[in-house]
């Protein structure tokens, strides 16, 4: 654990720590910090005297425009621009010019005055659209107790654009002094918005440098000084964009290397990262991710695009919960890898780090253990639990449930996942259960409604114009028969795939015991044999991280075998147990995967014998998608993500079934054909039967799916 250097603590506490953080997760140790301001002046509250603790105080305070100075006369950057001077013959007048161009562009501004106004009008917003903003204030307290000798850097997950602003509203909140928020290149250009981020400690950053030498060192020197200089924590979203899926995203290490070079520099004693999940009951963005994941292109960030939006406060988007995770030792998890810092050398200041391969296999650790730690501090909302529910009774084709059975099967579902280790929005037995599935679909009643027979079924997404340019769309330009049942599916799906990182385990193992042949029994090095292999197929689909994978399965074997899923056998083997009802269950929320990614292996086969882009399969993919829905060969409308597709591709290249080419400065795919056909056979050997299909042209799809039915009353 990192040493206290704030706050006095109490003697032995840090070796406590660990229990504490496992000890306070429960949905009463969660404060609503909107609940005292109902009823006073919100003007007021922003106007309060703040002084804030400084994560890493220093003797020689700075400021931001004494870090962009430094960065210009750094020994780094000096050394570039003599270097490209010399290569392109360009004066080294202009090459300074470029960098103060650079750094104005990249560099944050820490203006209170207008982070108090903005605050007054977040505060408006969140009280108007929200039913509480929950924090966990003893794990926030235990982590501040913990900073003050070394950087501190903030990692939050990003499923949402409020992400960052309710970061900058805790740390007010907490008097915590502003985090140097890293934020995309896209704001940057947003008229008005760009100038009130940067002065809310918001830096810039391109979505990549290419070959540009000296923005690449001029930025990458400026998170160095933010990171060895600044008072303040800096802030990043360790998966790089908003996930569209709400499921972590694979960890993007670049950023992060940037920040840890200071440590194997031995410029820092330490760094500390704190690992940070922000769950919503309901995502502001739910409806455009849904478009995105189909192929309708991202809007394009701007301020009349915001203005626009503003209709979304007339929606009730339901509860927040942000939980700080246990802080991050960089120096004690680099230590305990049995890593060495290298010393310095006198060239050193001049000259990029080059990280080692041992330093580039520490950061992907690092960064897998930022995303477990962000999943373990989720709070489970009764919508998640209803979706999963509600996405299996699809499945199984057994129609629309009624609000009794979606009450009874989430009461026993929330029993199954809180054995699982997830923490439950959900307080008390069968009528606490009632309360929160009818609040729930209040909330989300522009997805589901309650029929006056008392059925639950989705509701038709009327927000889109099918009138657009075919031309940008990133897929198959999909009918609009499909679009009407496949929306509104893929955001239901929005709201499983929170639950999927505690499921995915156990749902691998379950579903290749139910596709056994006729011995029914497996060893548990066969089974793990398979489990690896679909855990490595759907790497890049749950952020897995290899080195876990013996742990994990190990995990899953005893947790099926608490639930009677699994049963070891007399012979030391393993057999399906007795819970059929959870085996099925397990089963079905793979099934849009194996679907997607069966479908990207077909198309690939017919495509990809010779040479051809990502654009290309993606397209082709997705057309056969829709195709086999229509035709009720596949079953669940998921498998027409984008998203999915790429991911799979990404792992066959992985996997040796796909090369990745590089012609003529475009990047390319083709086929290894025995491979591919080897991992083909097996998904189809894992599929459901046709019969037990969902399929478009089924009544079943239009019975799950209405047209401006109005709700029963609660």
């Amino acid at each position: 654990m990192v040493k206290c250097a704030v706050n006095q603590i109490v003697q032995g506490r840090k070796q406590h720590v660990t229990m504490d953080f496992e000890t306070t997760r429960s949905i009463q140790s969660f404060k609503d910090i909107l609940l005292d301001r109902y009823g006073t002046s919100d003007f007021l509250w922003m106007s309060r005297d703040w002084q804030p603790l400084l994560p890493y105080p220093h003797t020689i305070k700075t400021n931001p425009k004494k870090i962009k100075q430094d960065v210009l006369r750094s020994p780094r950057v000096q050394h570039a621009i003599e270097e490209i001077s010399e290569e392109k013959g360009i004066p080294k007048e202009q090459l300074y010019k470029t960098v103060q161009s650079i750094l104005e562009e990249i560099g944050y501004n820490r203006q209170l005055p207008v982070v108090r106004w903005l605050g007054v009008l977040l505060l408006k917003v969140l009280k108007r659209t929200c039913n509480g903003l929950f924090v966990n204030e003893a794990n926030i307290n235990r982590v501040m107790s913990t900073v003050g000798e070394n950087p501190v850097i903030f990692a939050p997950s990003h499923r949402s654009y409020g992400d960052f602003i309710l970061m900058a509203y805790l740390c007010f909140h907490y008097k915590i002094e502003m985090p140097a928020i890293a934020a995309g290149i896209d704001f940057h250009s947003m008229w008005l918005m760009g100038h009130l981020l940067r002065d809310c400690c918001a830096f810039f950053m391109r979505r990549s440098f290419g070959s540009d030498k000296l923005y690449w060192t001029t930025f990458s020197e400026y998170v160095q000084k933010l990171v060895t200089d600044g008072d303040a924590a800096v802030e990043f979203f360790i998966e790089g964009t908003r996930s569209r899926t709400a499921k972590s995203l694979t960890p993007k290490f670049g950023f992060l290397s940037m920040t840890l070079v200071p440590f194997f520099t031995g410029r820092v004693p330490d760094i500390t990262i704190v690992p940070i999940n922000i769950s919503y009951d309901r995502t502001l963005e739910e409806v455009l991710f849904a478009f995105e994941l189909l192929g309708v292109p991202k809007p394009k960030e701007s301020t009349s695009g915001l203005i626009k939006a503003l209709n979304m406060l007339n929606e009730k988007y339901g509860k927040v919960y942000i939980d700080f995770a246990e802080p991050i030792s960089v120096r004690e998890l680099f230590e305990s890898s049995g890593l060495h810092r290298r010393l310095p050398t006198p060239e050193s200041p001049q000259v990029q780090h080059v990280m080692s391969p041992e330093e580039t296999s520490f950061c992907v650790e690092l960064a897998h253990h930022v995303v477990q730690q962000q999943q373990r501090h989720s709070v489970i909302s009764a919508f998640n639990l209803m979706a999963i529910i509600l996405n299996n009774s699809v499945l199984e084709g057994t129609g629309p449930p009624l609000l009794q059975e979606i009450v009874a099967n989430v009461a026993w579902f929330k029993s199954v996942m809180e054995m699982l280790g997830a923490l439950i929005d959900i307080q008390g037995g069968l009528s606490s259960v009632d309360a929160a599935v009818k609040e729930a679909i209040s909330v989300h009643k522009s997805l589901v409604t309650l029929t006056q027979t008392n059925h639950l079924k989705l509701v038709k997404i009327h927000t889109f114009s099918r009138k657009m340019d075919t031309s940008k769309l990133k897929g198959h330009n999909l009918s609009e028969q499909t679009m009407d049942v496949a929306v509104p599916m893929v955001m239901l799906q929005h709201y499983v795939n929170p639950c999927l990182h505690y499921l995915i385990g156990p749902a691998i193992l379950t579903l290749v015991m139910r596709h056994l042949d006729v011995q029914m029994e497996i060893s548990r090095n066969d089974l793990f044999q398979k489990f690896n292999f679909l855990r490595s197929l759907f790497s890049n689909e749950f952020a897995f991280y290899t080195a876990w994978a013996e742990k994990e399965f190990e995990d899953a074997v005893k947790q099926l075998e608490v639930l009677s899923v699994v049963e070891p056998t007399k012979s030391g083997m393993l057999k399906l147990g007795n819970h059929a009802k959870l085996q099925i269950l397990l089963s079905n929320l793979l099934q849009p995967f194996l679907e997607g990614y069966l479908a990207v292996c077909q198309v690939l086969q017919k495509v990809a014998s010779r040479p051809c882009s990502e654009r290309f399969v993606l397209k082709a993919t997705q057309q056969r998608v829709e195709e086999l829905l229509t035709s009720a060969a596949i079953s669940h409308p998921y498998s027409l993500s984008l998203d999915m597709h790429s991911a799979a591709l990404q792992a066959l290249t992985s996997l040796h079934a796909v090369d990745r080419l590089k012609r003529n400065g475009a990047v390319e795919f083709q086929i290894r054909t025995t491979r591919l056909l080897e991992i083909t056979q097996m998904l189809e050997n894992l599929m459901l039967q046709p019969d037990e299909k969902f399929h478009l042209s089924d009544p079943t799809a239009k019975h799950f799916v209405i047209h401006g039915s109005q709700p029963a009353k609660l």
